[in-house]
């Protein structure tokens, strides 16, 4: 019998959320102000406004920052803070960063406190990255999603061809939970504990937050039970779909049982060995009656999805066995129906514009395709 969690008449959302927070062991925090950003521009400029309206304390944990207008202003804009006494703690990905490494050292000289995640050292793990894209400010707002700080998702710069991402910013206890993964985070590498702030209360709705030390509980866990409880509909946009013998059994069992699954993919992958990797798979989804849609006219990097209508899921995570096992991620299920419904928007919308739905007959004449880059990626599939 699963816990009631206190609740005397959960929605059908709020139900559908706490049964995956107890399959997958995740923790319950609730959110205020929550918005969803759907721009890489508007949320640039949130970042830069947050920061620079800190008070006390910021924490940026970052998997890429490009030498770029987005990356480079953004450094400037930590950089003021530390500058005028606030604490500004950041913690990159060396490999994200190696582009960027001389201006991200350089912050330390204007009183930016940095450290690398899992230093490109002999003894330590080269996979093991922090893919994170995670903000908090002054304890009390934070941030995540999939955007990096590079200039590709700014349509500013790049007009149409900009790549497609969200950013989820909230506050209240949830923003507080995730500044407790910085500082798990921040330790392992080396760096001193924070100053303690005030811990955030309040009313606002539940949401579900993968997580621990290296934030890697729980993401696999999270979709695996997506799938296994759904019951109409799962929407789902990944860039890096590379999905193990176990998410794969998870996508075919939703379709067995009746459940309408649509996963979109972009055709224009930055990162070609794990586009071939991922579509050597397909072939057992799409009998299966899996829905993938290749968007052919720009990146989708957006890593969201929604299940039944009634629950959204958002963060870092790629639906790949690096993000499941491997990298430092970020993760959120929530049931508020103004984000569920933006988020359904958004994949559908993906779904529909400039995308080719593969069907399973012609995927294996499909003239897109690349057998021998197929054949060439299959350690990628098995390592990623």
């Amino acid at each position: 019998m699963r816990p009631n969690h206190g609740f005397r008449r959960p929605s059908p959302g709020l139900q559908l959320m706490l049964r995956v927070a107890d399959d997958a062991g995740l923790e319950l925090a609730r959110t205020q102000n929550a918005e969803l950003v759907h721009t890489g521009d508007d949320h640039f400029d949130r970042v830069v406004a947050a920061v620079g309206g800190a008070q006390t304390e910021v924490c940026l944990e970052m998997y890429q920052i490009r030498p770029d207008a987005v990356g480079l202003g953004s450094c400037e804009a930590l950089a003021r803070a530390a500058e005028r006494g606030v604490h500004v703690r950041l913690l990159a990905d060396p490999v994200g960063c190696a582009k960027a490494r001389d201006q991200v050292w350089a912050l330390r000289d204007r009183g930016v406190d940095l450290r690398w995640y899992n230093p490109l050292r002999p003894w330590n793990h080269p996979l093991k990255r922090t893919h994170r894209k995670l903000l908090v400010v002054d304890g009390r707002v934070a941030s995540i999603g999939g955007i990096n700080l590079a200039a590709e998702f700014s349509r500013r710069l790049h007009d149409d061809h900009a790549w497609r991402d969200v950013g989820f910013w909230f506050e209240g206890p949830a923003a507080s939970r995730f500044r407790d993964q910085f500082e798990g985070a921040w330790a392992a590498n080396g760096g001193a504990p924070g100053v303690p702030m005030p811990r955030s209360e309040g009313t606002g709705p539940l949401c579900a937050i993968a997580g621990g030390t290296q934030g890697r509980t729980g993401h696999a866990e999270a979709y695996l039970s997506i799938l296994r409880n759904a019951q109409r509909e799962v929407l789902l946009a990944t860039p890096y779909f590379i999905p193990d013998r176990e998410l794969r059994d998870a996508l075919v069992g939703a379709v067995s049982r009746g459940v309408r699954v649509v996963v979109v993919v972009p055709r224009l992958s930055d990162i070609g060995w794990f586009k071939h990797a991922g579509r050597r798979l397909y072939h057992r989804l799409l009998t299966a009656g899996v829905e993938i849609r290749e968007r052919c006219d720009r990146m989708v990097h957006a890593k969201v999805g929604t299940v039944d209508g009634l629950v959204a899921v958002l963060g870092s995570t790629n639906l790949n066995r690096q993000s499941f096992y491997g990298n430092a991620e970020t993760l959120l299920l929530t049931h508020e129906q103004s984000i569920v419904h933006q988020v359904h928007d958004l994949v559908m919308d993906e779904a529909a514009h400039a995308t080719e739905i593969l069907h399973s007959p012609e995927w294996i004449r499909h003239p897109d395709r690349r057998r021998l880059a197929e054949f060439a990626a299959t350690p990628v599939s098995l390592i990623f």
